[in-house]
């Protein structure tokens, strides 16, 4: 997450330059922070969530079946 954060707020000077030079940089700087921002969240909150999902529907697929 601090890697993620730390990167992503080292790029946001480039977002925010308004020179004409910069003009270059700026759609490798939007990408690369917000693809890292994007992946970190997919990472760190929707794969666990799946993994819980997951879990619950086998153990409610494990209750349901006839013994």
């Amino acid at each position: 997450m601090l890697t993620s954060l730390t990167t992503f707020f080292g790029l946001l000077p480039i977002l925010l330059e308004t020179s004409f030079s910069a003009q270059m940089l700026i759609p490798m700087a939007v990408s690369l922070g917000f693809g890292i921002l994007f992946a970190t969240v997919i990472t760190l909150i929707l794969i666990p969530c799946l993994y819980v999902i997951l879990n619950d529907l086998s153990m409610f697929r494990f209750r349901l079946q006839p013994t």
